[in-house]
C-alpha cells in the first residue's frame, strides 16, 4: 500500500513539473516572437525611410535650378531630414508648380518649416508716405480730381471745379493735400490765393450817342439825398441805418464749399444778401447808397442766417472774410 501511495504522489509531481515547463516554453516562445516581429517592423521602417529619402533627393534634383547653391541646400535638407526624422510632404498642383515643404522638429517640440517653391509670384510693392498736420484753406487752380488716397493710382471720388475752396488738414511728403473729409487732392493743382474764374468777354454792339446816354442814365443809381435831408426817394421807402456784414461760400462736410441760398438760388456777388425775413421778406430788393462793394447798391434778399437779426444786412461776397463790418443807410425798393 505504501508503494502505491508513493507512486501516485510521484505521478502528480511529474505532471506539475511538465505543466510548469510547458508554460515556461510558451512564455519564452511569445517573448521571442514579439522581439522578432518588432525587429522586422523596425527593419521595414528603415527600408521605407531610405526609399523615401532616395525619392526626395531624386525629385529635388529634377525640379530645382541647376546651380551649385541650390543643389547643396537640397542635399543638406535631405541629410537633415534623414537624421532628425523629418516628414517630407510633396504636393503637385494642377498648374505644374511644385511646393516642397520640410518640417523639422526643434528642441522645443514645435516644428519649423523651410519651403522651396519652384515658381513664385512677383513681389508687390506698397507705396509709403508720411503726412504732416497742416490746417489751411486752398483753392483748386483748375478742374481737380478728388482721390481716395495720395496718388494717381487711387480711385477718383469726384471732380471739383476750378476755384472751389478746399479745407486742408494735412500734407504728405509726396505732394498731396489731405482734405477735411479724408480724401486727397494734388498740391500742385491748388493755390492759397482765390482763383478768379474768367467770364466771357461781351461782344461790342454798335450804338448811337443817344442810346449810349440812355443806357448810362439807366445804370446809374439815383442821386441820393443825405440822411440829414430826410427826403424820400421816388419808388423807395427809407428804412434807416443798418449794420452791414459780409459772408462768403459756406463750408460743406466734404471739404468743399456751398454757394446755395435759403431760397434755392446761387449766391452772386453784388446781388445776393441775407436779412431777417421778419423785417425784409425773401425777395425784397433793397438799395444801399455808397455800395461797400463798389457796385450799384441794389441787393435782393435771397438768404438768411441765425446770426442775422433785426437791422442787419449780410452781403454775399466771394471773399467775404476780407471785408470789415460797417453800417449804411438802407432803402426798400417798392
Amino acid at each position: 500500500m505504501k508503494f502505491i501511495g508513493t507512486t501516485t504522489k510521484y505521478k502528480v509531481n511529474k505532471e506539475k513539473m511538465q505543466m510548469a515547463v510547458s508554460v515556461g516554453m510558451i512564455v519564452l516562445i511569445s517573448s521571442v516572437s514579439i522581439v522578432t516581429v518588432k525587429a522586422l517592423i523596425e527593419a521595414q521602417d528603415r527600408i521605407d525611410k531610405q526609399k523615401s529619402d532616395a525619392q526626395f533627393v531624386s525629385l529635388i534634383n529634377e525640379t530645382s535650378a541647376p546651380s551649385s547653391e541650390v543643389t547643396e541646400m537640397t542635399k543638406d535638407t535631405s541629410i537633415s531630414a534623414s537624421l532628425e526624422g523629418t516628414e517630407n510632404v510633396i504636393e503637385t498642383e494642377g498648374t505644374g508648380n511644385t511646393d516642397i515643404t520640410t518640417g523639422t522638429e526643434g528642441t522645443s517640440g514645435e516644428g519649423t518649416s523651410a519651403t522651396t517653391t519652384a515658381t513664385e509670384p512677383p513681389a508687390t510693392t506698397t507705396e509709403t508716405f508720411t503726412e504732416t498736420k497742416v490746417i489751411k484753406f486752398v483753392y483748386a487752380s483748375s478742374e481737380l480730381n478728388v482721390r481716395s488716397g495720395p496718388g494717381t493710382s487711387y480711385d477718383i471720388v469726384k471732380t471739383i471745379d476750378k476755384g472751389s475752396g478746399i479745407d486742408v488738414i494735412g500734407v504728405t511728403d509726396n505732394g498731396w493735400y489731405h482734405t477735411y473729409n479724408g480724401n486727397y487732392v494734388s498740391k500742385d493743382l491748388c493755390q492759397e490765393e482765390p482763383v478768379k474764374v474768367a467770364t466771357p468777354t461781351p461782344i461790342p454792339v454798335q450804338t448811337t450817342a443817344s442810346q449810349t446816354q440812355s443806357a448810362t442814365q439807366a445804370t446809374q443809381p439815383p442821386t441820393m439825398p443825405s440822411p440829414a435831408d430826410n427826403q424820400p426817394i421816388e419808388g423807395m421807402t427809407y428804412y434807416g441805418s443798418c449794420k452791414i456784414t459780409f459772408y462768403g461760400p459756406q463750408p460743406r462736410g466734404d471739404g468743399t464749399y456751398s454757394t446755395s441760398t435759403a431760397t434755392g438760388t446761387t449766391c452772386c456777388e453784388g446781388v445776393t444778401c441775407a436779412a431777417d425775413w421778419s423785417i425784409f421778406p425773401a425777395g425784397t430788393v433793397i438799395y444801399i447808397p455808397n455800395d461797400p462793394l463798389g457796385g450799384d447798391g441794389y441787393y435782393t434778399v435771397e438768404d438768411k442766417g441765425s446770426g442775422v437779426k433785426g437791422s442787419h444786412i449780410d452781403i454775399y461776397a466771394d471773399l467775404g472774410e476780407s471785408y470789415s463790418t460797417t453800417s449804411g443807410e438802407v432803402y426798400i425798393v417798392n
